[in-house]
């Protein structure tokens, strides 16, 4: 059966040369027949004649399209089982799967595609053909919609949202700018914003735009129809075309046919809801706007508890003063006339303070509207009861003591007090209690006026809380472990034990952010710090200092092999599968560890010990725990003093370039060369490239080498050809990092100008990286190179992303097949099929061929089997200062 899936007949369908050539050298170098047609009608009819195994198709194409071509087959009952490869570059993958999908094709590849990925697709396939499990219909994956505008100004819209509801104090105000800012951010038709009473049993306030808020108004509490279902929901609702919960919307409300909406929420309550429409026609919402949509309501919801908060400080403030008042216009009643009593009577009524009146003997005489609200009693409830049914238990008996005592004193008692509502729940409130007396100075009645609290402790509470702890985990923060460690560092130093620091890392959080979004990452985040907070002891501490960044405190152990133990648990644990909406995940866990007093005396310390401990086993290969030792912060010191040197490496000329020769296999001529930097500091010697490269990379130094590399390359050419020598192209290479700066074209203008070198002995060698992202602007500078005249080439091709797009797309001169596949190219069938696939593709599109690697003459000899004619590689030379170049270059060619 393995022989019959290597010996297949396979169709290639398209209606591009180029590409059925590149397809068949990729599988042509294997043991498969190859058929090609190009078009759909020439596809079924070789299909009806020669029943291939497989058939590999694009989708557009004349005649007879890829679609209906499957179709044809699908009819056919002696066809219909024929394995099928979608290979296209011109729908969205979601309409391709979708394409696929209903036409039973299991396999969908995108152009372009990664070599190695069409091989295993290819021998997938073959496998079902021969009693293997079938691969999995591809499934439907929305892509994000073209942005209504770019991110920049998306990021300043939030910006300027965000800056406004910072200093808005009326909810009507907030709400309205809240709106503004997610219509345009989300390119909504419609958008409609709910936020609760502090109660949540009432709307505080309603906004929209594009629809009637009173539409909204009768169903924005109804939890089982839309919007008001949406205080519910635990996750963004998405919703398109016909779904049933669209129909619950209000009557008359404007057409709609994609619907984004989620409750607004803080870390405890809900606020409100929020939604946003688009007509029919519209692109739905994508998963980048449910994110934003979900930055957008958190945003909300932080300015919205901020103007309660403010409410809620306001409110006491009035209340306080208000209190003054009242008291004030009650003793003037008492003393005055009825009329007085009267407006008494009205301000007892009005204010939001609760007032209670008793008479001598402390029996309850009176209670206003307020205290009914706050302790859940009615006044008649409460007419001829003592207060003290409303007695917390919290107080002792030395307490009431005072209290009283002080009222006989003074006539007056201030403070706070715990008091209990009807339904038993426990609340401060802050009170003041007045003895009353009559003209004769008898004490005829008290009167106490309280303030509930409890509101006001939870928000300071909760401000306290976030202060010391993140928000995502509930852990203790970086502040709050700092001080924990200082505690622990001191009891340590007491009683002379040791104290460690597990400092740990979730590897790969990123892979989950990208394939299933934040709100996974986070929920994994969470389970982590759960998990961790379980194998912690009472004394232990576990807190979250950044991003996936974690620490455990321990404090009691008796030697290493405890600790060993606890970072081996902890591993365990991290590593434990956990559910994450409808996914089972798996991560892992890194750990440095640091030990008091071996590594460190402070919290600093300790935690840069561990730190680098844990950067050395992310180097070394993750999931697993490594102790600090004092040369991982020699290595540290060095790359600092590395960083350093470098600054200084152009100033002091201690840069140099190298250059190994492009030779033609056929003759040995030197046709051109490669420019190669190199590094010799006067303190300490050679500097591998290997190790000066990323460093210059990561520090921005690559800039300013990079301008000195093209400069030095141009004046060493130009002053070979004064000298007489044969001119030949010289190349130089430029990263990404210097392509996206956008001044390359600028840099390479001014290098010849000052040189004298004509363009058309300058080649600038780019990798794919410098045409991910941003593709218009690199194009643009690409373009800008060319206009000069110099040649643009393709380093490593086959090493990333492989792309056919950037062939047909970027006006490139050359490709280099990387040394990866130049190594096993006569040894292994894969680096010999990439390489001569590279080398058709190539030359079917008019580009020259440079294979670099080459170290010994069976390479060679393969690599002219397959039709490349120009090498580069220790066969023929090691890279050279530029005056032994010039001895090579006035010979003229290498003769082996």
């Amino acid at each position: 059966m393995q022989r019959a899936a290597l010996m297949a007949t396979i169709l290639i369908v398209d209606d591009r040369p180029s590409n059925r050539s590149y397809l068949a050298a990729l599988l042509g170098y294997t043991e498969h027949r190859i058929l090609e047609a190009e078009d759909g009608a020439r596809a079924l009819a070789i299909t009806r004649a020669e029943r291939p195994g497989l058939i590999i198709t694009d989708i557009l194409m004349p005649t007879m399209d890829g679609y209906e071509f499957v179709q044809q087959l699908r009819a056919d009952p002696a066809l219909r089982a024929t394995r099928v490869i979608f290979f296209s570059a011109v729908y969205s993958e979601r309409e391709t799967m979708a394409m696929a999908a209903r036409c039973g094709v299991a396999t969908v590849l995108s152009k372009p595609s990664d070599p190695q990925r069409i091989l295993d697709a290819v021998a997938a396939e073959l496998g079902v053909a021969h009693g293997g499990p079938a691969p999995a219909l591809p499934f439907a994956r929305e892509h994000d919609r073209d942005l209504p505008f770019d991110l920049c100004a998306r990021l300043s819209e939030l910006e300027r949202m965000c800056m406004m509801l910072a200093g808005e104090r009326r909810v009507e105000a907030l709400a309205d700018a809240f709106v503004d800012a997610a219509r345009r951010v989300l390119g909504a038709d419609c958008v409609a914003l709910c936020l609760l009473a502090s109660t949540e049993r009432s709307v505080r306030h309603l906004a929209t735009h594009g629809v009637e808020g009173g539409l909204l108004a009768a169903c924005a509490l109804d939890e089982q129809d839309l919007p008001g279902m949406l205080l519910r929901a635990r996750a963004p609702l998405r919703l398109d075309g016909d779904d049933a919960l669209l129909a619950t919307l209000p009557r008359r409300h404007p057409e709609v046919d994609h619907l984004l909406g989620l409750q607004v929420h803080d870390l405890q309550h809900p606020l409100g809801w929020l939604y946003c429409t688009r007509r029919v026609g519209a692109a739905p919402f994508s998963d980048e706007e449910e994110r934003w949509a979900t930055a957008l309501a958190a945003q909300l919801a932080v300015a919205y508890e901020n103007l309660n908060l403010y409410e809620v400080v306001q409110h006491h403030a009035a209340q306080l003063q208000l209190e003054a008042l009242a008291r004030a216009d009650a003793d003037a009643a008492l003393r005055d006339s009825e009329h007085r009593l009267e407006l008494a009577r009205q301000v007892f009524d009005s204010t939001r303070e609760a007032i209670l009146m008793t008479d001598a003997d402390a029996n309850i005489v009176a209670a206003n509207p307020a205290f009914e609200e706050t302790a859940g009693y009615r006044e008649s409830e409460v007419l001829g009861r003592n207060p003290r049914l409303m007695k917390s238990g919290r107080h002792d008996a030395a307490f009431y003591a005072g209290m009283w005592a002080c009222l006989e004193r003074d006539g007056q008692w201030r403070g706070e007090i715990w008091s209990r509502r009807k339904n038993g729940e426990i609340y401060p409130a802050s009170m003041s209690i007045s003895a009353i007396h009559d003209e004769q100075g008898r004490r005829t009645a008290y009167v106490s006026v309280s303030t509930d609290l409890s509101a006001l402790k939870a928000a300071h509470h909760q401000l306290d809380f976030l202060s010391s702890h993140d928000s995502l985990t509930l852990l203790p923060n970086r502040t709050l472990f700092n001080d924990r460690v200082q505690q622990a560092l001191a009891a340590a130093r007491q009683d002379a034990s040791q104290v460690a620091l597990l400092l740990f890392n979730v590897d790969r959080l990123s892979r989950i952010n990208d394939s299933l979004g934040h709100a996974a990452g986070d929920a994994v985040l969470r389970e982590v710090a759960r998990r961790a907070g379980e194998l912690a002891g009472p004394t232990d501490t576990v807190a979250r200092l950044s991003g996936d960044e974690f620490v455990l405190l321990l404090t009691s152990f008796d030697d290493t092999d405890d600790v060993i133990y606890c970072a081996q648990r902890l591993m365990e644990a991290v590593s434990r599968p956990l559910l994450v909406g409808e996914h089972d995940v798996v991560v892992t866990g890194s750990i440095g560890i640091s030990v008091y007093p071996r590594d460190g005396d402070g919290p600093g310390d300790l935690l840069k010990a561990a730190d680098a401990a844990l950067t050395h086993m992310k180097e070394s290969g993750r999931n697993g725990f490594r102790f600090f030792k004092g040369e991982m912060n020699a290595e540290a010191l060095r790359w600092l003093a590395l960083e350093t040197r470098l600054r200084r490496a152009i100033e002091r000329d201690e840069l140099s370039l190298h250059y190994q020769p492009q030779v033609s296999r056929l003759d040995g001529r030197v046709v051109g060369m490669e420019a190669l930097l190199r590094w010799h500091s006067d303190e300490i010697g050679p500097v591998s490239p290997a190790d000066f490269i990323p460093l210059a990379e990561d520090t921005g130094l690559i800039h300013p080498i990079g301008e000195w590399v093209i400069r030095q390359a141009c004046f060493q050419n130009k002053a070979w050809q004064n000298a007489g020598l044969a001119p030949v192209r010289v190349a130089v290479n430029v990263s990404a990092s210097q392509f996206k700066t956008g001044a390359v074209a600028q840099v390479v203008r001014t290098a010849l100008h000052d040189s004298g070198l004509e363009a058309r002995w300058l080649e600038v060698e780019l990798t794919e990286s410098v045409m991910l992202g941003d593709s218009a602007a690199a194009e643009a500078q690409m373009a800008e190179l060319r206009a000069l005249g110099v040649s643009l080439s393709l380093d490593d091709f086959g090493t990333g992303y492989s792309s056919l797009g950037y062939l047909s797309r970027f006006p490139l001169d050359k490709l280099k097949i990387d040394q990866t596949f130049v190594r096993d190219i006569a040894t292994e069938r894969r680096s010999a099929a990439i390489a001569q696939a590279t080398i058709a593709l190539a030359q079917g599109l008019s580009l020259a061929v440079v294979a670099e690697g080459v170290e010994t003459v069976g390479q060679r000899d393969f690599l002219g089997s397959l039709g490349c004619d120009v090498l580069q590689g220790y066969l023929y030379g090691r890279p050279v200062p530029a005056f032994e170049m010039a001895q090579l270059l006035a010979k003229g060619r290498i003769v082996l």
